[in-house]
């Protein structure tokens, strides 16, 4: 585990911050150096002229609360472990700062003074693991999805002329073509879940009306429903309800489910979307006909590269992470995501979501939680 050389304490407490050295010069009095400032801009300052191991941030700043302030020390050493330490006890709140970068929230006077130091040399281990993790997904992303995709752009042009080859050499070029684009979604589901893990992934909430979002990406996917002979439906009139939501996000939520619907559906059968609105939220409900989901696979249903049986990759050219992906986009847009066996068979996946509230949703930042001011 690597050791903590230089500690940065961002605290405008001087009773805390008093506190905070104090133990960790009991704990380790003689290899960690401790850097104490008072305020956001001081804290910047530092590190455009030191490197440090770690910072650790009280979110009330007086030039900086709430996630504003984690905002900008993220960005101002985007490659340094930050843990928060505060007196608010919030759960949602430590979410987001967790999204936003930080890789702890430690609530004064409710942790062992003695642990901290082992809490603070874990926290630095985490990021050195996300470290190693963003490295990885961007060698998949550049040294493997950029040359894939061109593979699949020649092939493509092979299989557009497979008249003019031999029937061995236009099957062969049509399994190379197809197990090509299945890499390359695969690639990109593993980046589109990295990237709804991390800031990086940026959500443009607005007032959307749910119809005419459904109704698109029903349309939007009846030709995919057609190669496996299944047809869509509205299961009943769509009920207008607004939503305050990612358009592009849920329409990919919308998208996987109905993808997922029709690759398990029989030939012939038909997949049921329904949109209504329930006492405090609107349901997008999706139905197939399938075989149902075993009841051994279903706490794991919604985990990454999740199949509920070895062959199921193979029968359906699923990557196992559609549903994780629908349930982390979900998540980020406030919502709940879960299913039900049909009474006559097969499974409804459905998606809950926060009514439109205009007294609610108005232009402030969503992140900012009541007692805190944007940056």
């Amino acid at each position: 585990m690597k050791s903590i050389r230089t500690v940065l304490l961002v605290e405008d407490n001087p009773g805390d911050a008093r506190l905070v050295i104090e133990t960790l010069r009991e704990q380790d009095p003689h290899n960690s150096v401790l850097v104490h400032v008072g305020s956001m801009c001081e804290a910047e300052k530092y590190l455009g002229e030191h490197t440090v191991d770690i910072i650790l941030l009280d979110p009330g700043l007086p030039d900086a609360q709430g996630l504003g302030a984690v905002r900008r020390a993220h960005a101002a050493a985007p490659g340094v472990t930050l843990v928060i330490l505060t007196h608010v006890d919030d759960e949602e709140l430590a979410t987001r700062a967790m999204q936003e970068g930080a890789q702890d929230y430690l609530v004064k006077g409710q942790f062992e003074t003695r642990a901290l130091l082992r809490a603070l040399r874990y926290s630095v281990e985490r990021k050195r693991l996300d470290l190693l993790k963003d490295e990885f997904v961007a060698t998949v992303s550049h040294e493997l999805r950029t040359p894939l995709t061109s593979i699949s752009g020649s092939l493509g042009l092979l299989v557009g002329q497979a008249a003019k080859l031999p029937e061995w050499a236009a099957r062969l070029a049509s399994i190379a073509h197809s197990n090509c684009q299945r890499l390359v979604r695969l690639i990109d589901d593993i980046l589109d879940i990295e990237k709804l893990a991390s800031v990086r992934a940026v959500f443009k909430m607005k007032r959307v009306s749910l119809c005419p979002l459904v109704e698109g990406a029903m349309e939007a996917t009846r030709g995919f429903a057609q190669s496996y002979n299944v047809r869509i439906r509205m299961h009943a009139e769509c009920e207008a309800v607004d939503v305050f939501v990612d358009a592009d996000r849920l329409t990919q939520v919308v998208t996987n489910l109905l993808s997922n619907a029709i690759k398990f559906s029989p030939a012939n059968q038909e997949v049921t979307v329904r949109v209504e609105k329930l006492a405090e939220t609107a349901r997008i409900s999706v139905r197939d006909f399938g075989r149902g989901i075993p009841i051994e696979f279903r706490p794991r249903i919604f985990e990454k590269f999740a199949q509920a049986e070895a062959t199921d990759a193979r029968q359906v050219g699923g990557t196992g992470l559609g549903l994780s992906i629908v349930k982390a986009i979900v998540q980020r847009l406030g919502g709940e995501v879960g299913f039900t066996d049909a009474i006559s068979g097969g499974t409804i996946f459905h998606v809950d979501l926060p009514l439109w509230n205009e007294a609610l949703h108005d232009d402030t930042d969503p992140l900012i939680k009541p007692g805190y001011e944007a940056a």
